[in-house]
């Protein structure tokens, strides 16, 4: 009787001393999420299977054969990959214009005080990329048709560098009309670009400073970007050129975010 009654305390000082320390290491992982906690200013990872028009805004110019702004599932399989697609064909189309299409967000980005802007982006294994972009605009006028005519914005650019598989970065900036580059990865000096598949992209912004990392890298960091605005719609942009067959790049998990 007397070694089943040790047995019994020595058991209940145990799980005494074991709730003790989940305690401890709950309470610490509260506090990691309470001094990382976050706001969300807009998010969509399109899974809803179609666009949300509470959230985007259809744009469009130019001539197109066909021009496809939608929801796509990229997954042949029985799981589910929604994204949003811009598909776009030019044959046939007039010479002397650049087709644009693509979404903008119906609500600005207020960043005077930090925010992070976030994006996937799929170019799709373009077997053919030639004079094709894929791009984010920061442009803090309305525009259905295309923000590169607009007079300010902020470009984060891909295009397509021939003979059509690799790409070229471009961050560029337009201030009173005028257009200044920011980084071009030594273009025009190097001209072979270089192989993207599925990047993943942060914009940290204010309204002063701009940091952009690609795929968990810093390739642009500046404390001083000159833009005259501090809030600004999100374009989600894709153009091309006249006479090329259907193309299609793919955006998805666009998210803004700042701390509280």
């Amino acid at each position: 009787m007397k070694n089943a009654v040790l047995i019994t305390l020595f058991l209940v000082l145990v799980l005494v001393c074991y709730g003790l320390i989940i305690q401890d290491r709950t309470d610490d992982v509260l506090d990691e999420r309470s001094d990382s906690t976050e706001a969300i200013g807009l998010r969509d990872n399109f899974n809803g299977g179609c666009l949300n028009l509470e959230l985007w805004q259809i744009t469009r110019k130019g001539d197109f054969k066909e021009s496809t702004v939608d929801v796509y599932d990229v997954d042949s399989s029985e799981k589910v990959d929604y994204r949003l697609r811009l598909r776009m064909n030019t044959i046939g189309t007039r010479d002397d214009t650049v087709k644009f299409h693509g979404v903008r967000s119906v609500e600005k980005v207020d960043f005077s005080d930090e925010k992070e802007i976030s994006f996937d982006l799929d170019w799709n294994n373009q077997s053919n990329g030639c004079y094709l972009t894929a791009s984010i605009y920061l442009c803090p006028t309305v525009t259905n048709g295309n923000p590169r005519e607009e007079n300010e914005w902020l470009k984060f650019e891909y295009v397509g560098v021939p003979p059509g598989h690799n790409v070229r970065c471009v961050i560029a900036n337009k201030i009173d009309g005028n257009v200044k580059y920011l980084y071009t990865e030594d273009w025009p000096e190097q001209r072979t670009g270089r192989h993207i598949g599925y990047q993943r992209i942060k914009f940290i912004v204010d309204n002063k400073s701009l940091k952009i990392v690609e795929n968990g890298k810093e390739i642009y960091n500046s404390h001083s970007h000159g833009l005259e605005f501090s809030s600004a719609y999100l374009y989600l942009q894709m153009s091309s050129h006249s006479n090329y067959p259907s193309r299609e790049i793919y955006f998805d998990n666009v998210a803004i975010t700042y701390r509280l």
